[in-house]
């Protein structure tokens, strides 16, 4: 499963804003769509709507899919499963046969 990796968008975002000298308050006259709530949570690292992330990116000029952290563990499927190693079964003596002994 794929997730936004905010705390990496944070500081793109935060160093994207000092790089075209803009303040919370600028950005927030200059980009009409964008409130103050939303830009303190973005530069902080908290997460964000698909939606309001993508317009961020959109106004910052920053690509949406760099921020895109993957998953690396991998599927379980049955083929998976059935390829892993498996405990060979042993016959084990129990309570029974120790007492059915002479």
């Amino acid at each position: 499963m794929a997730e936004i990796a905010f705390e990496k968008f944070a500081d793109a975002f935060h160093r994207r804003l000092d790089e075209i000298g803009y303040s919370l308050r600028v950005a927030e006259e200059k980009w009409p769509e964008i409130d103050r709530a939303m830009l303190s949570r973005a530069i902080n690292g908290k997460t964000l709507s698909a939606g309001n992330y993508l317009l961020l990116c959109e106004y910052a000029g920053l690509d949406p899919y760099r921020y895109l952290a993957r998953n690396p563990r991998r599927r379980v499927t049955m083929k998976t499963i059935a390829e892993q190693m498996v405990t060979p079964s042993v016959a084990r003596e129990t309570l029974r046969m120790r007492a059915s002994r002479p």
